[in-house]
């Protein structure tokens, strides 16, 4: 009689790559389900840990202006300023400029500051909440090496997902079973419980979180349809053209007046400036408005001349294609949100790491010798030593 070899099943096939999945990309996908989480309330945090700041409120408007009078006399010569401006949760207006000769000495040019007078706000030198939504996708790594290693684990995780559901044929009627105390099987329920209780959630934002950096990991359709990554932007998202400049010196107009009527011509607040080539007499200013409650995180633009004033252009109706785009990205950042929903956003992001961490610990747990000490015995220390040992073996 011949020897035959038993053939493993679908649902095997599936645990073996739910397992693998897993285990190569948990610890990562546990600290970005962590960081991403955080990120949520990233003004909050970064209001906490700079309590010096107590700026006063101010209108888009009145921001903008005091905004660009502080950076006509620190930038005159710079290449492009951004302007963020405050809103419900932030209190202090943000500036980024890009020089046109950058000193590499520096660390960055984002300062925060009082949105009425434009004086740079003294607060103790921190990222606050923007550290745990850049290491959320970044992972403190070289551009674009953490970004992709970011997109792998979360390809991993969309697999580890779906290979999760096929392989527990009674992962709902396991939602309501949780033994404590059980060693194995403790980790096992409450694996399952954190997993179902925020599948959706976690489909959701493992899918939306790939496709925000889509173009990145498939460059390709972008390449094949416009002459340059900055066209699509300019179409998708309506950043403003390049525009070089003429080297013709024209002081630039008052920005308040262009946001007033930005605000008028689109309908709502004003969120965002970009100045391109400022005192120059190619300048260009772009006011972004921002929806506030839409989940499509497109917003619209009004681009003016920045030595006349003169309305250039506005971003009109968008694609079906880059509206869907918008409402992913939306749906991934909760920008839409308010706090009851936020918070919501929050706690079904704790059940992600709640389901990343437990699986990995009953992967551990699994594969204890016999007759070895408890799992949960001795010091924290101890055991996270013994699980990082474990996993090399």
């Amino acid at each position: 009689m011949s020897d035959k070899t038993v053939q493993p099943g679908w649902r095997q096939s599936m645990a073996w790559a739910h397992g693998w999945l897993g285990l190569i990309a948990g610890w990562i996908l546990f600290t970005m389900f962590l960081t991403g989480t955080s990120a949520y309330f990233r003004p909050e945090i970064t209001r906490w840990m700079q309590p010096e700041i107590h700026a006063e409120a101010a209108s888009p408007a009145q921001a903008a202006d005091s905004a660009t009078r502080y950076l006509s006399r620190v930038g005159p010569d710079d290449l492009q300023w951004y302007i963020y401006l405050p809103d419900a949760r932030t209190v202090a207006t943000r500036i980024f400029r890009i020089p046109a000769k950058p000193d590499p000495r520096i660390r960055g040019n984002e300062l925060d500051l009082d949105p009425v007078s434009g004086a740079p706000l003294n607060a103790r030198d921190t990222r606050g909440g923007e550290h745990f939504y850049r290491f959320h996708f970044q992972l403190q790594l070289p551009h674009p090496w953490g970004r992709w290693l970011a997109g792998l684990c979360a390809m991993a995780m969309l697999g580890a997902i779906i290979s999760g559901v096929i392989t527990h044929k009674r992962i709902f009627a396991d939602f309501f079973t949780l033994r404590w105390n059980k060693g194995q099987r403790s980790w096992l329920d409450a694996h399952n419980v954190s997993a179902v209780l925020g599948l959706p959630y976690h489909a959701m934002i493992t899918y939306t979180g790939l496709i925000t950096l889509v173009t990145m990991y498939m460059p390709w359709p972008v390449l094949t349809n416009y002459a340059s990554p900055a066209q699509f932007m300019q179409t998708a998202y309506g950043t403003p053209a390049d525009v070089p400049a003429s080297g013709v010196r024209r002081p630039l107009v008052a920005i308040a007046p262009l946001v007033r009527d930005a605000e008028r011509r689109l309908g709502g607040p004003a969120t965002r400036v970009i100045v391109q080539n400022p005192g120059d007499a190619a300048a260009r200013v772009t006011i972004a408005q921002g929806k506030r409650g839409a989940i499509n995180s497109r917003t619209p633009t009004a681009t003016y001349d920045g030595a006349t004033g003169r309305l250039l252009s506005r971003s009109g109706d968008a694609a079906v294609a880059i509206d869907t785009a918008g409402v992913m990205l939306g749906l991934h950042l909760a920008g839409f949100a308010g706090p009851a929903l936020r918070w919501a956003y929050f706690v079904m992001g704790l059940t992600g790491a709640a389901m990343v961490g437990t699986g990995l610990l009953l992967w551990t747990a699994k594969r204890r010798k016999p007759g070895a000490a408890p799992f949960m015995d001795g010091p924290p220390l101890n055991r996270t030593v013994v699980i990082a040992r474990q996993r090399v073996v």
